[in-house]
């Protein structure tokens, strides 16, 4: 069946840190951020401001190049936008809470549009993956945080 499927996926990370650390590891992105997960895309940073960051995003997917852009709009203090086109349409929603002292919670909620049925993604394997993803970030974003508290 043809058309425009779209799907919603959630997840939801705490990190010991506060709020504004995080905020701004999050949104400091960077052309090697994938090597933190072992993503072998490419960044290529356009623009970035204090209330928009562009970038164009390059893979391979089945020996073809494909290209991708990417724009996240931040709302400080504590959330930020995801759109993309080109490769893929997604929209991201991010949204911190603070729990405390030093911990925050990011919920992140995801809409994946497809053109087919068949390709969407089961959402508890799409979620898993994401939230083992997110599990290797909050790994490097507590130690980037201790670390600064330690100087």
């Amino acid at each position: 069946m043809k058309g425009t499927f779209e799907e919603t996926y959630t997840v939801s990370k705490t990190f010991a840190a506060p709020l504004e650390f995080v905020f701004d590891w999050c949104t400091d992105f960077r052309e090697d951020d994938g090597k933190m997960v072992g993503s072998k895309v490419r960044r290529q940073f356009l623009e970035r401001t204090g209330k928009r960051i562009v970038w164009v995003v390059e893979r391979q997917e089945k020996r073809k190049r494909v290209e991708g852009l990417r724009v996240v709009w931040l709302d400080r203090p504590n959330s930020w936008h995801l759109d993309t086109c080109g490769d893929r349409r997604e929209i991201g929603d991010y949204e911190l809470r603070s729990l405390g002292k030093n911990k925050t919670r990011l919920d992140m909620t995801f809409r994946l549009a497809y053109d087919d049925r068949k390709a969407v993604e089961d959402r508890k394997k799409w979620e898993k993956e994401a939230s083992d993803e997110w599990d290797v970030y909050g790994e490097y974003l507590e130690k980037d945080y201790k670390a600064s508290t330690a100087r």
